[in-house]
């Protein structure tokens, strides 16, 4: 049924009567999300038949994992991060071991040096079960979050995959005796702000449906479950999720409930917490905004005025609460073409991430006072130099070189410099400590990736002639000695477009694989993404959504049309939403591919979207819309993959579920291959691979993931003729 049904609540403009539509699939979806046996004993067939099916690829499959292996470090260590109170906190992979350990070190020599190593906590203990004395099948840890005076920490843990954490406290030490634990206080997302005094902490409770509603605070020596603890804010608005943060400078405690259009932000002074909340500002529709604070002022990061991709404004902190809008000042409002999308106070600056014309940038900005630093952008001395052309078989095309920025770990307040992260398709990730006076850089990390030499590849941005959808390709030089001119090649094509996600060119050891057979590796950067800005990201939601399916399918007609590539030599990957993408696309021209990979897609659109138990579903309806009302029931029956799938031939398809997936059931892969397989008139092979232990996010063990990994492009490179094919001269593994 789509419109009213009686005893659930499927938004305000419901049809009645509703529509009907006939399921032949829908027994697969099972009450609560619970799988029936029936359903599970399908699952395993499905997964018996899909060995049975790659039974042929098992040497190629070991191959590519110990490829795979081979550009990772097994046994490596993550940068140190500096926390307020003297200590540094990082984590070490060894050989063999599934999960990471942590550990930390006490500045030292006025924070020129570190003391000795301490151990704090080992997630292959926390994975292992007591009761079996056998590692978990799934094993998720947040933390250790540490309280103020350093001799406490809190983790969360997930055995199901369906990110709902249990919170635990234990002493820094392991000669220390834990004081608390009993403390397993359960359905939080896992994150945990400390008091100042460190006597509490305050979490984030989730509700049946996984969502984030209701924030609460635990002292510690009471009852350690939990049910006992007093709530600060719920929030009953089902289209809305809750997130806790802290100020910059660490005294204020921020509370933000959020939907796809709107947000509502809350702050507690963790110095006189007995105060209780204030809100910033009254719930407006459609007006998103940041908080920090440095001073006395609150500096917000809002799209009031009609400012889409945001401005930087600032109103003193005694006004609260309920501020009005037309009262705050305005501080930097950016040129047409750069967006904002967060911010950080510290003591003499204001560190903001963005976009400019649509690539990843660093702003700084001072407080108008004497001695700091002027607004600039930060300049990333890695940024490749490109032409600004490149030559494919139909001839020249415009290019630009393409890279993934951000800022990385910065807990000091009173700083004078920034870390930040910088990588792309060509160079694995590096970490660089940023001087935000003389705009010098320091080299602090670069991710060491064995067998890998940067200098055998290449990677570029184009646009499609038509709807101007940048492509980001990356490809060895040495596939022809005219680069991409000596196509076609094989291609993977893949893409997002949901939620103002930014899709940016990024370092993938994995992906070196795909490159050293000779595929080009290209992202869309279709609408719905928000690589350039909030229009672009509204271009592809709600009744704009199919915009994101064109702009994917012109994607691989350009490629074609400059002999980039061809239909037989064209896969395409997409995850979750990017299933959706996929999916879509494929329907629309399922003669452009050859082979899609689909990871948890969701594919089945128009069914989930119309039920409200299912969880997440009442969010999303501000982002796709609610196919229980009128004009987007049609609207999505238009487009939602499952039901629009047809009488003819398909690419060949492998679809992965996960039984514990809060985001995209089990069920809609399997109803999406099941529909597939009864009307494809080809013999294509499509196969379901379900993990029966793990979340939207796929095996936690490290080695797992990988052969997933290696079972997935064993499939796609089969398919593109290319598991016989020996590795391109160069490659050393």
């Amino acid at each position: 049924y789509f419109g009213k049904v009686p005893g659930e609540d499927r938004g305000s403009g419901a049809m009645d009567p509703p529509a009907v539509r006939t399921d032949i699939f829908s027994w697969m979806h099972c009450p609560n999300g619970e799988a029936s046996e029936e359903v599970l004993s399908l699952l395993r067939e499905e997964n018996a038949y899909a060995e049975a099916c790659q039974q042929h690829l098992e040497p190629f499959r070991e191959s590519l994992y110990k490829e795979m292996m081979g550009h990772q470090r097994e046994n490596d260590e993550s940068l140190i991060s500096l926390s307020v109170g003297g200590y540094g906190y990082f984590t070490r992979h060894s050989a063999g071991k599934s999960y990471q350990m942590h550990f930390r070190r006490k500045a030292v020599d006025g924070g020129s040096g570190w003391g000795n190593e301490e151990f704090v906590l080992d997630e292959n203990v926390i994975a292992v079960d007591p009761e079996t004395g056998s590692q978990r099948p799934y094993c998720s840890v947040l933390g250790p979050n540490h309280n103020p005076s350093h001799t406490l920490f809190a983790y969360g843990t997930d055995f199901a995959g369906n990110d709902s954490y249990t919170l635990h406290v234990r002493p820094f030490g392991t000669e220390q005796p834990n004081p608390y634990p009993q403390i397993a206080i359960k359905d939080t997302d896992g994150s945990v702000h400390w008091s100042l005094s460190g006597d509490c902490f305050y979490y984030v409770e989730l509700d049946s449906e996984f969502r984030q509603y209701r924030m609460k605070c635990h002292v510690l020596g009471r009852d350690p479950s939990g049910a006992e603890d007093p709530t600060l804010f719920e929030e009953s608005d089902r289209k809305y999720s809750l997130n806790a943060s802290q100020t910059s400078c660490r005294r204020y405690l921020v509370i933000t409930a959020m939907s796809a259009e709107t947000m509502e932000n809350h702050m507690l002074d963790l110095n006189h917490p007995e105060a209780g909340l204030r809100r910033v500002s009254p719930r407006q529709f459609g007006h998103q905004c940041g908080v920090d604070h440095r001073s006395g002022w609150l500096y917000l990061l809002t799209n009031k005025d009609g400012v889409k991709d945001s401005k930087l404004c600032r109103a003193p902190l005694g006004a609260l609460p309920d501020i009005p809008l037309d009262t705050w000042e305005d501080v930097w409002v950016p040129p047409a073409g750069t967006k904002l999308d967060g911010h950080d106070c510290f003591g003499s600056f204001i560190a903001l991430s963005g976009r400019e014309q649509g690539q990843c940038r660093i702003f700084v900005h001072g407080y108008g006072e004497a001695g700091g630093p002027a607004l600039h952008s930060v300049t990333f001395p890695d940024v490749a130099a490109h032409t600004g052309r490149v030559l494919t078989p139909r001839g020249a095309q415009a290019a630009r070189a393409t890279f993934s920025a951000g800022l990385d770990s910065n807990n000091i307040f009173d700083t004078k410099v920034l870390r930040y992260k910088y990588s792309s398709f060509t160079v694995a990730g590096l970490v660089y400590e940023y001087d935000v006076m003389s705009r010098e850089h320091r080299l602090l990390r670069r991710d060491q990736v064995p067998s890998f030499d940067p200098d055998l590849y290449r990677a570029e941005r184009i646009t499609t002639p038509g709807r101007r959808v940048p492509i980001s390709m990356v490809y060895r030089k040495d596939i022809h000695p005219q680069g991409l001119a000596g196509g076609p090649f094989p291609l993977l094509l893949t893409g997002y477009g949901a939620y103002g996600a930014c899709q940016d060119p990024d370092f993938c050891g994995n992906r070196l694989s795909l490159l050293d057979r000779g595929v080009v590796y290209a992202v869309v950067h279709v609408r719905g993404g928000g690589e350039f800005g909030a229009e672009w990201h509204e271009n592809g939601k709600n009744l704009k959504v199919k915009n994101r399916f064109a702009d994917f399918v012109e994607a691989a007609e350009t490629l074609i049309s400059l002999r980039v590539t061809t239909p037989d030599r064209l896969a395409a990957w997409g995850t979750s939403s990017g299933g959706l993408l996929v999916t879509a696309s494929v329907n629309l021209r399922p003669d452009l591919f050859r082979a899609v990979l689909l990871e948890v897609p969701f594919c089945d659109a128009l069914n989930t979207m119309s039920d409200p138990s299912i969880p997440l579903t009442v969010a999303e309806w501000e982002e796709i819309g609610n196919p229980n009302e009128r004009e987007y029931f049609y609207y999505m029956s238009e487009y939602s993959p499952y039901e629009n799938l047809r009488i003819e031939a398909y690419p060949a398809a492998l679809a992965t579920a996960c039984l514990n997936d809060s985001m995209v059931g089990y069920w809609e892969p399997l109803k999406y291959v099941s529909k597939l397989r009864a009307l494809k008139t080809d013999s294509r092979p499509v196969l379901l691979q379900t993990n029966f232990h793990a979340g939207h996010g796929a095996a936690s063990d490290r080695y797992q993931s990988q052969r997933e990994s290696a079972f997935h492009f064993a499939f796609l490179l089969d398919q593109l003729g290319l598991a016989a094919v020996p590795l391109l001269r160069g490659s050393r593994v």
